[in-house]
């Protein structure tokens, strides 16, 4: 039985009562939750994997924490470590935040494998695109001094929900809640590096071609450093799940990990050790 809460940590979870593979953890990015993959899980558990959604330190459903704008991507990653230990090293999606989470924990061999859907990047890779920077002056007091910030709603309508329906984004921006100035700090100066050689999961990378948060380039370039498959969601944003016709994307997503060798997708009570999981090339 998947667990629904680890310490203060709070999962979303769907059981699987004969599960033909391993967990899936998802985790989701900044301002958000768990609720970012409420129409997900149900399609990951159809598929025979016991589905899971962390919620971060400080966010819904869990407390709000009054000293969130120092939360550091650390922290993130010890909250994702003690989900990952819980479930048995799973399967993990990460979106943007989630991503990059969920790519140090591939680098350190706590999950099976890894999907990151318009992730942030590690050191090397930029995440600045001219509409973010065109916005970023007036969060970099937050940024710079750790400040809890969330963005303005004009701001998240031109960066991260540009393909929601207009109808959808209004009750979507009353869920979005202030977050850590430090971890968004610790992206955009790339602190974590993640090179080839230190991963043992495979990797699927996810990118849409009008994400005007996490650009198009910056999943390419995952892909090519760590010679991933790339998926592209054409006519897509950042905020992927809830925009019009993410069912065909998450279809791939779970495709792509129906693929897996079995040693690698098999159910949580198999013997693994990540001997099977180099599935991207290694280079010198």
């Amino acid at each position: 039985m998947l667990p629904r809460s680890i310490g203060t940590l709070r999962l979303d979870a769907i059981d699987v009562a004969k599960p033909r593979g391993a967990p899936v953890l998802c985790l989701h990015g900044l301002f958000a939750g768990s609720w970012v993959y409420e129409r997900v899980l149900p399609l990951i558990a159809e598929r025979g994997y016991p589905a899971a959604a962390l919620s971060f330190r400080g966010h819904p459903p869990t407390a709000p924490l009054p000293a969130i704008g120092r939360a550091s991507i650390a922290g993130y990653c010890h909250d994702a470590f003690e989900a990952a230990r819980e479930l048995e090293r799973p399967i993990v999606i990460g979106h943007s935040l989630g991503g990059l989470v969920a790519l140090l924990l591939a680098s350190r061999n706590l999950v099976r494998a890894a999907v990151l859907v318009s992730s942030a990047p590690p050191r090397g890779i930029s995440v600045f695109s001219r509409p973010l920077l065109f916005r970023m002056p007036r969060y970099l007091p937050s940024l710079l001094l750790s400040r809890p910030f969330v963005p303005t709603p004009s701001d998240l309508d031109a960066l991260v929900l540009n393909e929601v329906p207009l109808a959808d984004r209004e009750a979507i921006r009353a869920r979005f809640v202030p977050d850590s100035g430090r971890a968004a700090r610790q992206v955009a100066l790339g602190v974590y590096d993640v090179p080839l050689r230190t991963l043992r999961a495979p990797l699927l990378v996810v990118g849409s071609d009008r994400d005007r948060f996490v650009p198009l380039g910056v999943a390419r370039r995952l892909a090519r450093r760590y010679d991933a498959p790339l998926h592209v969601a054409r006519g897509h944003g950042h905020f992927l799940f809830a925009e019009p016709g993410w069912e065909t994307h998450v279809g791939a997503m779970l495709d792509w990990i129906d693929k897996l060798p079995a040693p690698v997708r098999g159910p949580a009570s198999a013997a693994w050790t990540g001997e099977h999981a180099p599935v991207n090339r290694t280079r010198g």
